[in-house]
């Protein structure tokens, strides 16, 4: 249950991360972000449905170019007044285009501008203005600009701030004038521009841009009007395009930074575009431009207007206007839905699940290790079939960035909490031995279980000298016969905690309870240099604590604890030994047999610690009393035993 809450928890840990990641970390994400768009941009070509396809090429919005061809044929740009308003009248008289929307400015006063000021005051002409929304500190336009068209906006609606500062100088200013200004993603590209700009000082006066514009320009009583949208999927904000003030024409979606999101739905081959020269020499053919929508500018050398965009890094700066006049005909425009981040939450709610789902579901190493790879290429699937369904069948724009960190999110989450679980796992593992076998070799065989996946029980046997020590509790038949298991249970409980810790404390190796005994050993399987001495201390220790249980065993209503101890000190063979089906770390040899024959030895002497002839010599006989030679049971040499000077005897019990 542990595990699966931590599952749960890891998984909407993620989901979070992922949804807010973007607006909270805008900076860091913000070039993941652009990148995820211009993908879904690209990609939606591909897509049945998705482009804005009209025969062949793009007709009802056309751009004239000022390219190489026009500057070679009808010579070097800045052409004369009479040759641009010779252009203009073309395409008009000639061609019968509906309306001109001029991506040039003509600030400076030139001669022989009386045409074309005639040709500027056509109802079907909108020219441009550009204004300064970075606070450059450009000069302002200090002249009266084209009359302002009706705007109806509530007070809390975002508007996009500067101040005009280039247009047609006031001879040739057109009726109509619409704005041309970029904005700049971080990494320099075109994704948005501003549907409105309006001036810093005086935030009523706003126009609208140049491909809005142009299309009230073609209607008799145009207005516009902008308020919240309504709905789930709806946008931030609405500018509705109106005619005689209740007519809708076009509804256009804002986003909740005041921006319109340019709509590329054409690659550049596309476009149908006419160099100004043939329009000059009436060379293009008419059908290609009669009632169409006229998008005039440049892209020759030295004085094109070449900008990034999600479509070419070199496209021309005439594209995202045409990319707004056609969504203005279709009717037709990206939305960015203002509770984006909740439609994020539900698309991504079934991939949540799923993982959740899964991850409690695979248990061989082979499933746990195809996890991640699977998922990830899941979830790309999913997303890009998700996002690109209400790409193109809704016009809706979701974050990309969540679809893209949420996978990643996860992935690393569950991946820390299984890191976690495992070491939980295997220190718990690593304790469970450690009550069956000494600390150290259950240390090593974790360790063996973590690198290779199975335990491995098979350590290797050596031959070493070592301390061993026998502890015996003295008369523990009395006690088991004459008190309830329950009371006998608890005594030898603390009991052998007392003797344990005396052991470990002194850097031992408990071996095994041997019944009412303890068998431990020093300098295995860890190295030590002074394992008799650390024996002894032990013995010293192990009768303190144990005289220290002598109000517990009064409590209990048993007789005070005794214990008689031997050590001895020799070769022995230590490792792990036993059947295939059960092994246990001990020592084998005659070092034990000698240690435990010693131990039996003290009830005869009334000593508790008893010390054999080589561990006393291990010791330099150093604080011990001989007790002289005796004969051991099983060996032929009598051997001399010692006992510690300062040992406490009254511990020392009978049998």
């Amino acid at each position: 249950m542990h595990r699966k809450k931590l599952r749960i928890l890891s998984i909407v840990l993620a989901l979070l991360a992922a949804l807010f990641a973007l607006p909270v970390l805008t900076n860091f994400f913000a070039p993941l972000d652009h990148t995820l768009d211009d993908w879904r941009t690209r990609a939606s070509w591909y897509v049945p449905g998705a482009k804005v396809s009209h025969g062949e090429r793009e007709r009802r919005v056309v751009i004239v170019d000022i390219d190489e061809r026009s500057l070679a044929e009808q010579g070097p740009w800045p052409w004369s007044r009479a040759k641009v308003a010779q252009l203009v009248e073309t395409l008009i008289e000639h061609y019968g285009v509906s309306g001109v929307a001029l991506d040039i400015v003509f600030p400076e006063v030139k001669e022989d501008e009386k045409n074309l000021q005639k040709q500027l005051q056509r109802p079907q002409i909108t020219g441009a203005v550009v204004y300064d929304l970075m606070d450059r500190k450009q000069p302002e336009i200090n002249y009266p600009l084209a009359a302002f068209p009706r705007i109806s906006m509530p007070n809390d609606v975002p508007k996009i701030l500067g101040v005009p500062v280039t247009s047609n100088h006031p001879t040739l200013m057109p009726t109509h004038l619409g704005h041309i200004t970029p904005l700049f993603d971080s990494d320099g590209s075109i994704r948005h521009l501003p549907p409105i700009a309006c001036h810093r000082d005086r935030q009523n006066e706003c126009r609208p841009l140049l491909g809005i514009a142009s299309l009230m320009s073609l209607l008799a009583d145009p207005s516009l009007m902008l308020k919240p949208g309504q709905g789930l999927l709806s946008p931030a904000w609405e500018l509705t395009v109106l005619e005689g003030g209740d007519t809708t024409i076009v509804q256009v979606p804002i986003n909740s930074d005041g921006t319109l999101t340019v709509p590329y739905r054409h690659q550049p081959q596309d476009w149908l575009a006419i160099s100004a020269s043939q329009i000059l020499k009436r060379q293009a053919k008419p059908e290609d431009l009669r009632g169409s929508l006229v998008l005039v500018g440049a892209t020759a050398l030295g004085m094109s207007d070449v900008v990034y965009t999600p479509v070419s890094p070199v496209a021309s700066g005439l594209e995202p206007h045409a990319e707004v006049m056609v969504a203005l005909l279709d009717d037709r425009f990206l939305i960015v839905p203002q509770h984006g981040i909740f439609l994020d939450a539900l698309a991504l709610l079934p991939l949540a699940c799923f993982l959740f789902w899964i991850t409690g579901r695979l248990q061989t190493p082979y499933q746990k290790a195809l996890l991640f790879p699977g998922w990830f290429l899941i979830s790309g699937v999913y997303a890009s079939a998700w996002v690109m369904l209400l790409y193109v069948r809704y016009d809706l724009l979701l974050p990309l960035t969540p679809f893209a960190l949420f996978p990643l999110f996860a992935a690393l989450l569950i991946v820390s909490v299984e890191l976690y679980l495992a070491s939980r796992e295997n220190k718990g593992v690593s304790s469970l031995l450690a009550a069956y076998l000494p600390k150290q070799v259950a240390h090593k065989l974790t360790l063996k279980n973590q690198n290779s996946g199975n335990m491995d029980t098979s350590v290797d046997a050596s031959r070493r000298t070592i301390t061993v020590m026998f502890a015996d509790v003295r008369g523990f038949t009395g006690i088991a016969e004459g008190h309830k298991p329950e009371v006998v249970a608890k005594l030898m409980h603390r009991v052998f905690s007392e003797m344990a810790a005396a052991v470990v404390s002194h850097q031992g190796t408990i071996d095994k309870f041997i019944g009412d005994a303890v068998m431990a050993f020093w300098n295995a399987p860890d190295d030590d240099e002074h394992h008799a001495l650390h024996a002894l201390a032990a013995a010293q220790d192990m009768l303190r604590r144990l005289h220290g249980l002598d109000a517990f065993c009064q409590e209990l209503g048993v007789p005070i604890i005794k214990v008689g101890i031997g050590i001895e000190t020799g070769f022995a063979l230590v490792g792990n030994f036993g059947s295939e089906h059960r092994r246990t770390y001990t020592a084998l040899g005659e070092t034990v047999v000698l240690a435990s024959r010693i131990e039996g030895l003290t009830a005869q002497f009334q000593k508790a610690i008893l010390i054999g002839e080589t561990c006393a010599n291990a010791l330099h006989l150093h604080g011990l009393v001989s007790l002289g030679p005796v004969q051991i049971r099983g060996r032929q040499q009598e051997l001399v035993i010692y006992t510690p000077i300062f040992a406490p005897n009254s511990m020392l019990g009978g049998l």
